[in-house]
């Protein structure tokens, strides 16, 4: 039976249940809501990405508490607590789980091979492991993807726009991701066939922001770029604070670093990722398996400058 049958299924229970007198919470009980469990990391609890799912998934005809319920685990903590994480959806016995980032993915992958998984990420997950291919994923990983080692190049080229002459570039990563020592190989290789001077900083907790800098301003660079990741744009105001207060020309990779301030973003909308997710959500929950549902890739790309910024500089 699929999960929206056992929604309609709930509906007549409870209904049956008023007619012959029986409590409503008892007949409830006899039918269970579907539950959507969400890993992900972001600085403030409910993520705003919440609000952005629940509403997409409100435009399926799903309505949060009548159709199904969320088991929110997104951390505060970077990766620290995504193995965590992972292993509670899963032994909650969540219907499906909704991850934003590689790190994410990977943790709630390796708890369980049978929870259908609808991923937001940036690697390819072809090369992750996570999938066969785009158009037929065949395992319990399906999604949105944006292959972002492919925009390192052109935000290099942004930077360089926006600072003439650019040759020492500062590049902010996160130490601790998955695939963070492939990731720092692509960066450093992109930058010198750029004809750039690489310097690469490794940020592993939010903490960590103020000896970052630090590192960046002893290095003397001419621009930074700060990389996509979940644990980089959680920290983004704690970044763009720091780098405003040294008025470092900086490039950013995720949306949040405009909201807090941040210069330039050239990057994919991460809220509109979170909207198209909610058509797989609607899928499985019919019924549908994951690993016959095509991975999407964005292709449309944003380029965000905050002016408010700008005039500051």
């Amino acid at each position: 039976m699929s999960l929206l049958r056992q929604v309609r299924r709930r509906k007549f229970l409870v209904t049956l249940g008023v007619l012959l007198g029986v409590p409503l919470a008892r007949a409830q009980q006899q039918a269970r809501l579907p539950v959507i469990g969400l890993l992900w990391n972001d600085s403030v609890k409910p993520s705003p990405y919440v609000t952005t799912l629940v509403g997409a998934l409100k435009e399926q005809g799903l309505v949060a508490g009548r159709d199904f319920r969320i088991d929110d685990r997104v951390g505060l903590e970077g990766y620290g607590s995504m193995a965590e994480g992972a292993a509670s959806l899963v032994s909650g016995r969540v219907d499906l789980i909704v991850t934003y980032g590689g790190t994410a993915t990977q943790a709630v992958a390796k708890a369980t091979k049978e929870i259908p998984i609808v991923a937001i990420m940036g690697r390819d997950p072809v090369e992750e492991g996570l999938a066969e291919s785009l158009a037929h994923p065949g395992r319990n990983v399906t999604g949105v993807v944006t292959l972002s080692r492919e925009l390192v190049g052109k935000r290099l080229e942004l930077l360089k726009e926006l600072v003439p002459g650019l040759s020492k570039v500062a590049i902010l990563i996160a130490g601790g991701s998955v695939g963070v020592v492939s990731t720092e190989r692509n960066v450093e290789a992109t930058a010198r066939a750029l004809g750039m001077q690489p310097h690469i900083i490794k940020l592993s907790a939010a903490d960590d922001v103020d000896r970052a800098i630090a590192e960046v301003l002893k290095a003397q660079v001419e621009g930074l770029y700060v990389g996509g990741n979940t644990m980089l744009a959680a920290n983004a105001s704690r970044i763009v604070s720091a780098v405003a207060k040294h008025r470092i020309p900086a490039l950013y990779a995720t949306e949040p670093f405009i909201n807090a301030g941040g210069l330039m973003v050239y990057g994919p909308s991460i809220h509109k990722s979170f909207a198209r997710t909610a058509a797989y959500i609607y899928r499985l929950l019919k019924g549908a398996k994951p690993g016959e549902l095509p991975i999407q890739q964005v292709e449309i790309l944003d380029l965000t400058i905050n002016m408010k910024t700008a005039r500051r500089e």
